[in-house]
């Protein structure tokens, strides 16, 4: 043992002997103090100082960089959802040509022209119960027993008392059926009367007067089709549906318009994810899209054969007492509602830098009954043909949006990125740090504990978590322990030193 460390053990051996006896002489004071003098006296028992240490330990602050990373890709995913950098515009302008397709139209024999080109299949009401000659004759009687039974009709309106009422169920083409003028009326049923009036229009009470009043109801009406072509623009972005795929909403189905023609509809994107409409009730081409009556009234939960009231201006409780008839007679409004777009808002991952799939969806809804026009043929002075159609009202509506690429506008949406960046991970990242470290001590130092390899970094982690002080009586108890080892190595002075 060195010089040093023997004068400094003998210097630490005599100051502790020194003491020993102040700390007899104590004990001897002790004795004369108070007791509750003791009880209430203030002195330091231990200390503990938190530290940080920074190991050097890329397995344990591997979790906590995986974390922070996904926490910051989280961040930038839902900052690019937030800030599309493609331009939504709503539609700005549309136009709708609807015409109509008679019922043997069908997509396996589809010809240009129905007037010109196609050979028309005969049609037979044997089937159709609205036809028979019993429901018929059940419609003249209630329009005699409600309008003529009780002579309160307006008798200078028919000079010849009650007037005959005929009924019949008739074959009519799609011109006759169609009433193009105003919004779009499909006939369902039609009265005729023929009028007349006094040879001086001048004369002093000369009305028009009914003679006589036919009723015709159109055969197979549920089964002709709509034949719709239509377009839109949204800002600069043009849309057709020449050029878009087409999808029918019916009962919260969604399904696709099938292609009648595969060389016609080479530009349409037939997706394979919905099943196709079938093709007795919708189909497509590249001209038109084909609903059936039948598909469009089921979707707007409209029946023809459904019974209402006559239009009344009479209250809720005396409707009940008005005459009813078969809606074919009365008429209804259903709105087509065709929503275009081309990508959604939410769409991240694959980024569309050529553009976007067009795509449009047509939905049906019923408005309100009652639906009729009027028309006059073979007009004079004297003589006149009154004609009412009542019928199914349509009215086309677009809706939706449609995404373009406009360098002005990502700029400005990158502008706005960087703002928003800066201010969110300002704000995230005391908590994205918090995450990264209750993850990292409660989960991967739990799985460390676990890994005979990797046990060592939790101890150390504990290890220098904190600096604990040592208590008095420990500290002596070291002191006379070291004591006994005289030769116990040059450091046993400077591990004095140092306290520890």
């Amino acid at each position: 043992m060195s010089r040093c460390a023997s004068r400094d053990l003998s210097r630490s051996i005599k100051s502790i002997s020194q003491q020993d006896s102040v700390d007899s002489e104590s004990d001897k004071t002790d004795k004369s103090t108070r007791w509750w003098e003791v009880l209430w006296e203030d002195y330091v028992e231990t200390y503990t100082v938190p530290q940080v240490a920074k190991i050097k330990a890329p397995r344990l602050q591997l979790c906590y960089l995986g974390v922070f990373a996904f926490g910051l890709v989280a961040i930038i995913i839902w900052l690019y959802c937030t800030l599309q950098l493609w331009d939504f515009n709503p539609i700005s302008m549309s136009n709708s040509f609807l015409q109509l397709a008679p019922p043997w139209a069908r997509a396996e024999t589809w010809c240009y022209d129905y007037d010109y080109d196609c050979a028309e299949e005969p049609r037979s009401a044997k089937n159709l119960t609205y036809c028979t000659r019993d429901a018929l004759d059940q419609m003249t009687d209630e329009i005699h027993q409600n309008f003529f039974s009780d002579a309160s009709f307006i008798q200078a309106r028919w000079p010849n008392g009650v007037p005959e009422v005929s009924a019949e169920c008739r074959q009519f083409d799609v011109h006759e059926v169609l009433e193009e003028e105003g919004k779009p009326l499909v006939m369902t049923a039609r009265m005729i009367t023929l009028q007349d009036r006094c040879a001086n229009p001048d004369t002093e009470g000369c009305l028009w007067r009914n003679q006589g009043l036919q009723v015709d109801v159109v055969q197979d009406v549920e089964r002709f089709f709509l034949k719709i072509r239509h377009d839109v623009v949204a800002k600069d972005e043009p849309a057709s549906n020449a050029f878009s795929t087409g999808f029918v909403m019916v009962k919260g189905k969604k399904m696709q318009l099938h292609c009648a023609d595969k060389g016609s509809c080479a530009s349409k994107d037939m997706a394979s994810d919905f099943d196709s409409c079938n093709m007795s009730e919708c189909w497509s081409t590249r001209f038109a899209d084909y609903l059936s009556l039948d598909l469009v009234m089921n979707a707007s939960n409209i029946s023809l054969d459904s019974r209402l009231p006559l239009p009344s201006e009479a209250i809720e409780d005396d409707e009940l007492k008005l005459p009813m008839f078969s809606q074919r007679l009365l008429g209804v409004s259903l709105a087509i509602d065709i929503k275009y777009e081309n990508a959604q808002q939410a769409q991240v991952w694959p980024p569309q830098w050529r553009g976007f799939t067009k795509r449009y969806t047509y939905t049906f809804r019923k408005m309100n009954d009652y639906a009729s026009e009027s028309d006059l043929e073979g007009v004079t002075d004297q003589h006149r043909t009154f004609i009412r159609k009542f019928g199914i009202k349509i009215f086309v509506n677009f809706s939706g949006e449609l995404a373009s690429w406009d360098w002005l506008y990502a700029l400005k949406q990158f502008a706005i990125l960087q703002a928003s960046w800066f201010k969110t991970v300002k704000s995230s990242q005391k908590v994205l740090f918090t995450l990264a470290m209750w993850f990292m001590n409660n989960v991967m130092i739990w799985i460390y504990r676990r890994i005979p390899w990797l046990k060592h970094l939790p101890a150390m982690k504990s290890h220098y978590a904190e600096l604990k002080s040592i208590s008095d009586e420990k500290f002596k108890k070291r002191i006379k322990d070291e004591s006994k080892f005289r030769t116990g190595g040059p450091d046993f002075c400077c591990r004095l030193v140092a306290g520890t």
